[in-house]
């Protein structure tokens, strides 16, 4: 009915099969290619007003007054979304940088909702959000709009939450979760009562989330951390579930995957690359395969995020610098700081932990074949997930470090080109980053498709995304509520 009446408020008197557009945006004769569709539309009109879709037909009229774009020989394609992102981590500069140089943070700010604009994320999901990085986020002009999960739930001693000083745990984990059997790790400045998993579920939907997340990471294979206890994810899950909050956990081991499995979550945040036996192993043992059918037959989401660990790569690698399409990722002081001497020496004493790590992990070819190695794993492991048709969903988790391989828009193309490089047919990638995230996080009704009714959340490529994975460099415009962005605006020079 919705729908309807939004129909009728544009058509002039007569046919309502032949819509006049009155005032608003008309996209002439493009190609649509939209999930919710088994095959492009082809030569079609799409009017929007009021940042919707209102209608979309043949030769549709509209008067003077109505802004047009001639959509011949191009594709219209729903925004797309990256369901697993960071964006108050900064990429490139380091602490010291910005203690000396408190402008540098402002141009990288500045540009970094720009920069996923740019890359055609309209739509982003944080999954551990700060509320003073959503004030300065959506205070930019030109930004996606920005789900999130609120603060996301730690245990005391765990993933995020090694140290917690008793003075600074309430601000920094307002969601950390009491354990009565870990109470010995309990800072005394926090009343046990305020921290159950019903408590901080309720913070997040309070704070406006859509999904709630916790972490099941005992150390990466190389340290022991406590891990929330089985009755406190079957907690979170209770009440993620009542307050109608997408459940996330983090994991990306067969031992977190099994536990995972029995919290029974929505998604699995990272694909899995940790497994038992020789560590330079990147066949996938009977462990890892049986886990991945479990999870597949289970039907979890799973955001494979094979990009994240090309951060550690970058520490070793600096050819991303090259890439050009960082001038649309990074503004130009924070890209010369990244090649200044001072940043370059940082990043040669980082690669010079990560040697000794590899070394004493008994890796004795060295820090970059045990990246790459662990790159081979996620990759061989996602092969799996398409095999076992388990339920993707688009993440890029960017940033997932401090480092330079994980910039703010430009690691969701990087990533789709992952997927595409390891055998995602295209038009599952286009799905798994359009209606299926929207499905997942319950923005189905607004977002993921081009369809009447829907957010005018839209791309205009000049090239097919179902016959190449390049057509998604070749954006044209991305429309946000209905208005048209030039991708070249979104340039940090303009």
């Amino acid at each position: 009915m919705k729908h309807a009446v939004i129909l009728a408020g544009i058509v002039l008197a007569g046919c309502a099969s032949t819509p006049s557009l009155t005032q608003g945006l008309l996209i002439e004769d493009v190609t649509i290619i939209s999930p919710d569709r088994d095959a492009p539309l082809e030569g079609a009109d799409v009017a929007i007003q009021d940042g919707r879709i209102v209608a979309i037909a043949n030769n549709i009229a509209a008067s003077p007054d109505v802004q047009r774009i001639d959509g011949r020989g191009r594709y219209l394609i729903p925004g797309l979304i990256d369901s697993h992102v960071h964006v108050g981590s900064v990429v490139a500069l380091d602490d010291d940088a910005i203690d000396a140089d408190p402008e540098l943070l402002a141009a990288y700010r500045a540009q970094t909702p720009r920069a996923y604009l740019a890359f055609g994320f309209t739509s982003l999901v944080d999954l551990d959000l700060r509320p003073q990085t959503q004030a300065w986020f959506e205070e930019t002009p030109d930004h996606p709009r920005l789900f999130h999960c609120g603060r996301a739930l730690r245990i005391p001693g765990g993933y995020g939450a090694q140290r917690v000083a008793p003075e600074t745990a309430a601000a920094r984990f307002p969601n950390l979760i009491y354990e009565p059997s870990r109470a010995a790790q309990w800072p005394n400045t926090l009343q046990p009562g305020d921290h159950t998993p019903e408590s901080a579920v309720a913070r997040v939907a309070d704070a406006g989330g859509v999904c709630v997340k916790t972490f099941i990471e005992s150390g990466f294979g190389m340290f022991d951390w406590p891990t929330p206890l089985p009755e406190t994810l079957a907690a979170i899950r209770t009440a993620a579930t009542e307050r109608d909050l997408t459940f996330v956990v983090h994991a990306n081991s067969v031992e977190s995957w099994r536990a995972a499995l029995a919290a029974r979550p929505d998604v699995i945040a990272h694909g899995l690359w940790h497994w038992p036996g020789p560590r330079m192993n990147a066949e996938p043992p009977a462990e890892a395969r049986a886990v991945i059918a479990e999870v597949a037959a289970a039907g979890i989401h799973v955001q494979p995020t094979l990009q994240v660990l090309r951060n550690d790569a970058a520490v070793l690698d600096w050819s991303i610098l090259d890439d050009p399409r960082m001038a649309f990722a990074l503004p130009n002081s924070v890209l010369a700081y990244a090649r200044s001497d001072q940043a370059q020496a940082l990043r040669r004493a980082t690669a010079e932990e990560y040697e000794a790590g590899a070394r004493a992990l008994g890796v004795d070819s060295g820090a970059t074949a045990l990246i790459e190695n662990a790159n081979d794993r996620v990759r061989a492991t996602f092969r799996l997930l398409l095999e076992a048709d388990a339920p993707l969903l688009f993440g890029s988790d960017t940033p997932s470090g401090e480092g330079i391989g994980n910039p703010p828009g430009l690691n969701g193309r990087l990533e789709l080109q992952q997927w595409a490089d390891a055998g995602a047919p295209l038009d599952l990638i286009l799905r798994a980053a359009t209606i299926d995230n929207a499905r997942a996080f319950g923005l189905s009704d607004e977002l993921g498709s081009v369809e009447v009714g829907k957010r005018a959340d839209l791309l205009l490529l000049a090239a097919n995304p179902l016959a190449s994975i390049e057509a998604y460099d070749a954006i044209d415009i991305v429309f946000v509520d209905g208005q048209p962005i030039e991708r070249e605006a979104l340039r940090p020079a303009n």
